[in-house]
């Protein structure tokens, strides 16, 4: 049986350590994942670009996800990224360690389609070096 870990992208929090509409709606997703693939593990990438705001884009994920519900045991905070190709960098080999063959990769589609980011490059690569199979999950 596949070992699916989801991996969620973030996005810089707000100056009040509050997370952005556009990390919530990233979020939603991950609630949408949980339903239809139940991931033994999520992943939740981001660092803390936003000095002013005290935690972590993985801190703040985190504490949204707990107030859903979500069983902590199942949520791993990697939040040591500050891009989106460090985001691939540091999750992927997590999710290897956490034994999976599978993993989703969870963010705004505008992050998988905009160059600027290298979004599908990053994890084609990081998941092919630990060949793994990678899903993407957007809207």
């Amino acid at each position: 049986m596949s070992k699916i870990v989801a991996i969620i992208l973030g996005n810089r929090v707000n100056d009040d350590g509050t997370i952005t509409k556009i990390q919530e709606e990233r979020l939603k997703m991950a609630v949408e994942i949980e339903k239809e693939f139940n991931p033994d593990y999520f992943i939740l990438t981001g660092g803390s670009p936003n000095k002013k705001a005290g935690i972590s884009e993985a801190e703040g994920m985190y504490n949204y996800l707990i107030e859903k519900g979500f069983n902590k045991d199942k949520l791993i905070k990697e939040d040591q990224s500050l891009t989106t190709v460090q985001n691939a960098m540091f999750s992927v080999p997590i999710a290897k360690k956490l034994g999976a063959d599978i993993i989703i990769v969870c963010s705004s589609g505008y992050h998988f389609v905009d160059p600027q980011y290298h979004a599908i490059d990053a994890f084609l690569n990081e998941a092919n070096k630990e060949n793994m199979r990678l899903m993407i999950y957007t809207k």
